[in-house]
């Protein structure tokens, strides 16, 4: 008799199953990985405190300042987790942010677009790129991580090759200039300048 047919033979004779067994709340309660994620954060949180708890970080404006970099990137990362969970993986999204910052920025500055139209160009374009990457994964049945690899690097290269086009480097000056005379920029919060963000 095997092994596997022994411990069967021995749980059907003893009336036990392990998926049977009464099981305790905290070990259910271990188990989900959320807890895992809020364990972790509260530990981060205790850790600053204690190392940083008087250096201002805690109060209203230092925690407005962690706080604003974690939903930006809070934002990109659940697209990244939807990835994941479906068992694809995305390595453009760091290239198309760049190429959405160009997107918004040279229409804006260079050919007068409002800063609404540039916003919604930007959104259209990394839709657009999105497409094709899934088209290009489900087509041809390449994998996500080698179609997006290549991706990035095209997104890349065109956004150094756009910005030298058209400005003669890669920065796009007249960011200031834009946001100050924009009607609705104080609405958006989303442009930085200086480390300190206008509104």
């Amino acid at each position: 008799m095997s092994e596997k047919a022994k411990s069967i033979a021995s749980k059907k004779g003893s009336g036990q199953d392990e998926r049977l067994q009464k099981v305790s709340k905290l070990k259910l309660l271990l188990n989900r990985p959320e807890l895992g994620a809020l364990g972790g954060a509260i530990l981060v949180f205790i850790f600053f405190g204690i190392v940083a708890g008087d250096t201002g970080m805690f109060s209203a404006y230092g925690m407005l300042n962690f706080l604003d970099v974690s939903a930006n990137l809070g934002i990109i990362a659940i697209a990244a987790a939807m990835l994941m969970i479906g068992g694809e993986f995305d390595l453009s999204i760091g290239s198309m942010i760049g190429f959405a910052g160009i997107c918004i920025a040279i229409p804006a500055i260079y050919w007068g677009w409002p800063l609404w139209v540039s916003i919604i160009f930007a959104f259209a374009m990394a839709v657009l790129v999105g497409y094709f990457n899934g088209i290009l994964v489900v087509r041809t049945g390449l994998p996500s991580f080698i179609v997006t690899l290549a991706m990035l690097f095209i997104l890349r290269g065109a956004t150094l090759a756009i910005t030298r086009l058209i400005t003669g480097r890669t920065q796009v000056p007249g960011l200031r200039v834009l946001i100050e005379n924009d009607p609705i920029a104080w609405m958006l919060q989303l442009i930085h300048l200086n480390g300190c963000s206008l509104g």
